[in-house]
């Protein structure tokens, strides 16, 4: 389900073809992580331009540029652009492209999929013959749930989802599209697996949806508590590492990576493509901003709020997060003056 660099133009008039041929086939739109053949990046500012260096990107992509930031790069640059992608473009609203470009991707992804239709009447669905469904269970086209699944009553499948060996979702959970479980994973009852991103661009008075059909990807032996959410990505999975625990009432943002035995406690938020080392643990209502980087093994305490990166085996506490030592002697420091 391809679509055409030609009508990704005609549908945005803020877009200009500087180099290549507008004759080509895309799969996808890439984030900056993760970079894939035959696919659109978007680049808006300096810093995703620099780590778009930094990549070495050898892929065969079509890059569409902020115009400004197009104009300040030296002749080096401009010409590395042109040399080393299948076409290069520039945009005079960089935020606008993405939403115009995005509902184009989506509409070819997921436009054609028949959410209402249930894929054990059509005969689509792979189920195999030892998974125990309750009644008042939706099933979608295509999905495949692995044996010794248990699928409780209420639970809503949607098209596309993968199921390993061993997993049981407890009653009233629903999976969007494009999610892939693993083997042995607990999901707890109103969970909401791979819904959309909070992610719109505001422009002349709205707020225009980024729509979302990066799908969600989830290890093994990984627990989610009752009433939380695991966003999907916006053009690249959202991924849950082996073996992570997730608690109630949890957020997880788009493009979120979690690495192996993440620990996440009752309210706790994850911002948008943050990354979580392997073992971190978060406390209770506690938070991460979106775009960060917190180590392995990191332990973020109940209640903080992380607004920058957090080192491998470093414990932080407070709002903004901080070094524990150093937020201990803040609280000593206020009590020993108000006490004055």
């Amino acid at each position: 389900m391809k679509v055409s660099l030609e009508s990704l133009i005609k549908n945005d008039s803020d877009l200009k073809l500087l180099a290549g041929n507008k004759d080509l086939s895309l799969n996808s739109i890439s984030s900056i992580e993760e970079i894939n053949d035959e696919e659109v990046l978007f680049l808006g500012n300096k810093k995703f331009f620099k780590k778009y260096q930094q990549a070495k990107v050898e892929n065969k992509i079509v890059i569409i540029i902020d115009e400004k930031l197009y104009e300040e790069l030296d002749q080096e640059d401009r010409e590395s652009l042109s040399n080393n992608t299948l076409a290069l473009l520039t945009s005079s609203n960089i935020p606008i492209s993405i939403t115009k470009a995005s509902k184009v991707f989506y509409e070819k992804q997921r436009g054609s999929i028949a959410f209402e239709l249930d894929g054990r009447k059509d005969g689509s669905a792979k189920i195999h013959p030892s998974v125990k469904i309750a009644e008042g269970v939706f099933i979608g086209e295509n999905v495949e749930i692995e044996s010794d699944c248990f699928i409780m009553p209420g639970c809503v499948i949607m098209p596309n989802v993968k199921i390993s060996q061993g997993t049981t979702l407890y009653s009233n959970v629903t999976i969007y599209p494009e999610t892939v479980i693993g083997k042995n994973c607990r999901i707890h009852g109103g969970t909401t697996i791979g819904s959309d991103g909070f992610g719109y661009n505001f422009h002349q008075g709205v707020h225009h949806k980024i729509w979302h059909f990066g799908g969600v990807l989830i290890g093994d032996d990984v627990e989610i508590g009752a009433n939380s959410c695991v966003d999907q990505g916006t053009f690249t999975p959202t991924r849950i590492g082996s073996g992570t625990k997730i608690d109630n009432h949890v957020q997880v943002g788009h493009n979120v990576q979690l690495g192996k035995g993440v620990i996440l406690c009752g309210q706790v938020a994850i911002g948008g493509s943050t990354k979580i080392g392997d073992y971190a643990v978060f406390g209770g209502k506690s938070a991460v901003a979106d775009n960060l980087e917190v180590g392995m093994a990191a332990q973020i305490s109940g209640g903080s709020t992380v607004i920058g990166n957090v080192a491998a085996q470093e414990t932080v506490g407070g709002y903004p997060a901080r070094p524990m030592r150093e937020f201990l002697r803040s609280i000593a420091f206020i009590r020993k003056n108000i006490k004055r």
